[in-house]
């Protein structure tokens, strides 16, 4: 039996995948959390073969927590749960080692073939997924300073801003000062976003 972890904010979406899953008689559904920072305390306990992530929760979101698992160098595969317009994330969650894309919308077909897809190493990205979010990017880009590059880049591999601020003799006020406008010359609002739009733009590397 293939165990499943399910990280997403909304019940309903997570009783529809586990009745889907374990409907198959060869998944089963171990844990469920409702963002990311719960997934990674239930993995403190609890050992899946494979993760269902989604990217938009609160507190702590998809991507955030793709990039912990990348700092503890695990080997967990995982399926990224999005929207049709997360096109920036969708890159992200890529970089960060995600091993399938779903739609929310996927039937049941696709989401078992995605699944043993990423069980056997494979990344799994819907032709229509790969068109929307890996469009050229807009030349006009306007390049980060030296500074906001070492703390975007910095945010991007997991620190907090008070670690930034220790590491770069700043207070914490100021990096969070710094990470707003880069959120507003970037129309985000998230540092997951904000991330995932640099890298889109090559304008920090990771």
């Amino acid at each position: 039996m293939i165990k499943v972890m399910l990280v997403d904010d909304h019940q309903l979406l997570r009783e529809g995948l586990k009745t889907i899953l374990e409907n198959t008689n060869e998944f089963e559904v171990v844990a469920e959390a409702t963002d990311g920072q719960n997934g990674l305390q239930q993995l403190e306990t609890i050992t899946p073969d494979i993760i269902i992530l989604d990217i938009r929760m609160q507190p702590m979101d998809g991507i955030t927590m793709l990039q912990q698992l990348a700092n503890q160098h695990s080997q967990l595969p995982v399926v990224v749960l999005t929207t049709f317009d997360d096109q920036e994330p969708i890159q992200m969650a890529l970089k960060l080692g995600a091993k399938g894309y779903l739609l929310k919308d996927a039937t049941r077909e696709t989401i078992i073939q995605t699944l043993h897809q990423a069980l056997n190493g494979q990344v799994a990205l819907e032709a229509e997924i790969a068109a929307k979010a890996f469009q050229p990017a807009t030349p006009a880009v306007a390049p980060l300073s030296p500074q906001n590059q070492a703390i975007l880049t910095a945010v991007a591999q997991g620190y907090h801003s008070k670690e930034i601020a220790q590491t770069m003799h700043l207070s914490e006020r100021t990096i969070k000062a710094h990470l707003t406008q880069i959120y507003t010359d970037f129309g985000v609002f998230t540092r997951a976003e904000a991330v995932a739009y640099a890298l889109k733009h090559h304008l920090i590397e990771i």
